[in-house]
């Protein structure tokens, strides 16, 4: 036993880890800002998802559970739909819209940052902790803190 476990001991004190955060898609806040949902959403669909669709316009009058729908059965295994050259808020939309779960926890979208990023002619590395802070702050992309 290491000291730091006897002072523990003796103390009756254990540290709590803090929680992790998670985050999610938020057509609510999409609209509070005035812009329409469907074609929000329908400009990110990818190759797979549109050429599901019958018409090429039909994803405008989808709601946003059908879009999402769309996102997670065609677009999250395509190659090529989440890309290393995109800017972080955008990559981060794709992948909660393209998630199994509504909410995405804070180190599976660094996982998969990190793993789309050291593919990149580039590689580059990104904190948790920076993730989550342009991650606060990307309501105008619809993200929100879903703690």
């Amino acid at each position: 036993m290491t000291t730091d476990q006897q002072e523990e001991q003796v103390s009756g004190e254990v540290e709590v880890a803090e929680a992790e955060h998670a985050y999610s898609y938020s057509p609510q806040v999409i609209e509070a800002l005035g812009l329409s949902v469907p074609v929000v959403i329908g400009d990110r669909l990818c190759d797979a998802a549109l050429a599901k669709l019958k018409e090429e316009d039909t994803w405008q009058t989808k709601s946003y559970k059908e879009l999402r729908k769309l996102f997670r059965d065609n677009c999250a295994n395509q190659d090529g739909y989440l890309s290393p050259q995109a800017p972080l808020l955008e990559t981060v939309v794709r992948i909660l819209l393209s998630a199994k779960s509504d909410i995405v926890s804070i180190s599976e979208i660094h996982s998969e940052i990190s793993d789309l990023w050291i593919t990149s002619p580039w590689p580059r590395h990104i904190s948790i902790e920076s993730i989550e802070r342009v991650l606060d702050n990307g309501i105008a992309y619809g993200i929100v803190r879903a703690d």
